[in-house]
Formats: C-alpha cells, structure tokens, sequence
C-alpha cells in the first residue's frame, strides 16, 4: 500500500491519510481522537484526528515483542544492521522533498527551516551505520592471563519513540535510527497535532529496511493522543523508552519508567537565557534575540525564553531586536521566501495568548514590531518587560521571551540559572573569551557564545539536559548506546576463595 502522492508544485496537494503501521501492514486510523486536524496559515479544518485502534496497539507490541525474543534483528551483525540503515537513507533521502513539504504545512514553519532540517532524516540512518561500522558497541579489554574481556553493548528490547509536534521527522528519524542500530525492533508513536511527517518518514524508511531484507516488525507506527502514549509507555513490553515533548509529560514518563525499572531519555522543555554582556554590539545582540526568539516560529525547547541585558544597553538591544523582527516577512510556510509562519495549532495560539495574559496581569509590558495575518494561528513575537523574575520561570514555548536588566555579573548569571531548566544557553559577547568564561557559569547542557543556530555546536558531541529539561544526554552515539544494555563475557579460569570448613563462598 503506498500512502504518498507527492506534492505538486511544493504545495499539500494531497496529504497521507493517518494511517498505522503494525506488522508489515498498513490501516487507516479510524478511532476519532476528539479534535481536528488544521491547517494552521488559515485555521481551516483538514480532517478530524484519528488514532489507532486497540487491537492494533496491541498487534504492534506483540510483534515487537515476538521480533526480540526471535533473535532475528538484534542477532544480526553489526554491519548487516548498518547495511539495512544504510538502505533505509536512501529511501527516506528519495523522500525528504514531500517530508520537508508536510512538516512545513502541518507546523507552520517555513519550508526554508523544514527543508534545512531535513538533511536530518536520512543523515540520522547513514550516522547510526557508522557508528556501528565503528566499533561504538563493542570493545575487548584484556582480562586475567591476558585473556580477552568482551564489553558488548546489546539491544535492550522493543523501544517506543514519542515525538512532539514542532519537528517530529527529523526526531523521528534520529531517534529510529538509533534504537535500529542497537538491535531494537522500534514502535514509533506519531505526534497527533502533526502526523503526517512522520508518517511518510517511517513510511519511506520501512520500505528501505524492507529491501535489504529486515524484518517485518522492526520499525512500526502508532497513532493517538496522550492515553496510546500512556498505555505504550506503561506495556511491560517496552522495555526503553526516549520522549521529547514537554515537562509535565516527561514527568508522567518517567514516573512510568521508574516504577517499570525500564530506561526513559527524556528530552523536554526548556527557558533558555541569552545573557548580553557589557561591550556587546547590541545589533549582533539584536539579531540572536530575534533569531532565537523565531526559529521555527518560536515553537523549538531551545528558543529564547529570558533576554537577560545589562541595564545600560537594554533600550539599544530592545531597538535591534526589534528591527530585526521587523523586517521578518511573514506568511504561509510553503511560500519561498516566507521566513515566520503560524504556530502549529488553534489550541497552542489559545494557551500562549492566555500566559500572554498572566504575565501582563503580574505587571509586564508586551511590546511587538512584526506585523502578522488575522487568519489562522499566527503570533506576533513579543518580548516583555517588567514582569517579577518569579512569574517568568515557566516554558511558554512559543515567540515570547522576558527581558531582565541587570547591574552586575552575578545578578545576570541568577537570571540565567533560576528558571529551573537547563537545556540551553547563549551569550553574546564582545571578547569570546570572556563570554566562554561566562558561560561556564551557566546550568545548562549546552552553551553557545555569539550565536544562534538551531543546530548544535558540533555533530559529536552530546545534547544533554539538566534540571527541568530531562534526563539521559541526546546525541549520536549518546542516544545509540540508550537503548542498549551493557554486557561483559570473559573466561575467568580462576575459583573463589575457600571458607575455613572448605565450602566455596559467594553469592
């Protein structure tokens, strides 16, 4: 069954219809999920949400948990499985057009941003076969005698991957790839706001697995809202879990995990600090505010949640901000040339509008420059000014940021490190050195100095969370070796110590 028609022209001329995977076999969803689906440049109504049925849910861990116990995957070499992923790029890279297209329709982010990041999907497959084709599972250490000690890295189990809703494919793909090349049979759960991404992107990546000979059930896709994600998480069957939504689920996630002793990498939210130093060019200031603030329509956990300025250059960064978002040219996301759209979703504009609100009832000033359209969910960005430090702690997870003024070093770095996340910091810094100096100060897993991108600072290194933002680092080789469990084989050729009356002792 192909579920793609392309996309004429760049536009939706047809959207996949929500669609399940279990099994080898593709199904229409048909269990309605009590909302609908959107176009969020218009606000008009695509289609109602369906999620997938019982039986289904249950077929898919079933035969996952039947893939596993088989041997059939995760017994297989290590450059059999980088050859299937290898497979699997191929086809998804064959697909990255219409994906790049659907995650652009379905979020609102431009098609410039999508399209960008869609270098993501196939990449996540061609890195988790290198890393096998590296070694990244196995070492041998030497061992008594100079026997040879095997530190294998194995596949943990069936592993469900939960994404969210701002750029689910290239999570999906990342995610899938890693727990593929650990040997996991995967059951991917679609972000139910935005399905159709991901939906392609499994689709494109099973039919390449399916070429190179893998397994029926090693990749499969689930619809639904919160309860299919709960009722996954919880399945004995899962035995390793990664999530990246917000910080209220991961919560739920990992109070799952814990009490199931089964691994969770949970990547959440975030109120991330850009901290302007004194000496700062408060138009390179201006244009990382502006930018962090509307990357991806400011709907990313690496947005800018604090603008942090010293006092004496708070109203010349304000002013470059505030030219910069300007001169943003808003409109529909599949437009070229459109650089910020509409956030994903009617219910997300409602809730960032009413904490809009909250923070203008605790004292604080919205100020704006972008002109936006009536229609759909579009938001204007906003910085706010004067709200109490207390009442800005929270992820809003949107364009709005709050702006602290401060006097000296230490008052900035307690605005940067009190909101109780950290996933990510920037400074601006006329001297780099003195901004790495102030960076080390700041509580969070990755800092950049003077700049802004959505990327990380280098492909290799790890993408970790601290406090509120999640649990277990994000990252090439760091998500690979989550869903694996660690075992050690070795000859021994040695016997405990006996016991005064002879018998041997241990236990």
């Amino acid at each position: 069954m192909t579920l793609s028609t392309g996309f004429p022209g760049g536009l939706p001329g047809s959207l996949p219809a929500t669609s399940d995977f279990t099994d080898g076999v593709w199904r229409r969803c048909a269990v309605p999920l009590g909302f609908a689906l959107e176009d969020p440049d218009t606000g008009e109504v695509v289609r109602p949400a369906f999620g997938s049925d019982p039986e289904r849910i249950e077929a898919a861990l079933a035969a996952a948990s039947a893939l596993h116990g088989s041997g059939a995957w995760c017994d297989l070499g290590d450059e059999a499985r980088a050859r299937a992923l290898d497979s699997a790029a191929g086809s998804v890279e064959r697909a990255a057009g219409d994906i790049a297209a659907a995650e652009a329709f379905a979020t609102g982010v431009p098609l410039s941003q999508t399209a960008a990041l869609s270098a993501i999907l196939a990449g996540s497959f061609r890195i988790a076969a290198a890393q096998l084709r590296g070694g990244l599972l196995r070492r041998t250490v030497p061992g008594q005698g100079g026997r040879p000690v095997l530190v294998r890295r194995a596949a943990l189990g069936p592993a469900l991957c939960v994404l969210p809703y701002n750029a689910p494919a290239p999570m999906a793909a990342h995610k899938a790839a890693s727990a593929l090349a650990a040997g996991c049979p995967v059951i991917v759960k679609a972000p139910e706001l935005v399905p159709y991404g991901t939906q392609l992107l499994v689709e494109a990546a099973a039919q390449g697995l399916a070429a190179a000979g893998a397994p029926r059930a090693v990749l499969q896709l689930l619809h639904g809202d919160a309860s299919t994600g709960a009722l996954l998480v919880a399945d004995e069957r899962i035995r390793v879990v990664s999530f990246t939504g917000g910080t209220e689920a991961g919560r739920k996630i990992g109070a799952a995990c814990g009490l199931a002793l089964k691994p969770a990498q949970l990547e959440l939210g975030g109120n991330n600090p850009l901290l302007v130093l004194p000496g700062s060019d408060p138009e390179a200031a201006g244009r990382m505010a502006a930018e962090l603030l509307t990357t991806l329509n400011g709907q990313w956990c690496r947005a800018l949640g604090r603008l942090i300025l010293p006092a004496e250059l708070a109203s010349d960064v304000l002013d470059a901000t505030g030219s910069a978002l300007a001169a943003l040219r808003v409109g529909a996301p599949l437009v070229a040339g459109t650089g910020y759209g509409p956030l994903a979703h009617s219910g997300h504009h409602r809730a960032l509008t009413a904490s809009v609100r909250g923070l203008t009832s605790a004292g604080a000033k919205a100020h704006t420059w972008t002109e936006v359209p009536e229609r759909g969910s579009y938001f204007a960005p906003l910085l706010m000014t004067g709200a109490p430090e207390g009442a800005t702690r929270r992820e809003l997870f949107g364009p709005v940021a709050a702006v602290h003024t401060y006097e000296r070093e230490e008052e900035a770095l307690h605005l940067a490190n009190s909101s109780g996340y950290g996933l990510e910091g920037y400074v601006c810094a006329a001297d780099p050195q003195d901004g790495l100096r102030v960076a080390a100060g700041i509580s969070a897993g990755e800092v950049k100095v003077n700049g802004s991108s959505v990327m990380s600072l280098h492909m290799d290194t790890p993408r970790p969370a601290w406090g509120l933002s999640g649990l277990v680092d994000e990252g090439s080789a760091e998500t690979l070796l989550h869903f694996t469990g660690t075992r050690v084989t070795g000859v021994e050729a040695g016997f405990a110590a006996r016991t005064a009356g002879g018998h041997g002792e241990g236990r």
